[in-house]
């Protein structure tokens, strides 16, 4: 569970954002955001 973690923190900092707990609230409120970030999308 901390590597998915430390793997989400990850990805939120390579979009540039630093409130990690704000990108995280803002992810779980679409849930095709996260798919976005990790470029798991077409």
């Amino acid at each position: 569970m901390a590597a998915l973690r430390n793997l989400a923190i990850g990805a939120i900092r390579l979009t540039g954002r630093r409130d990690i707990t704000e990108a995280t609230r803002a992810a779980a409120r679409d849930m095709h955001r996260p798919f976005k970030i990790l470029k798991l999308t077409s």
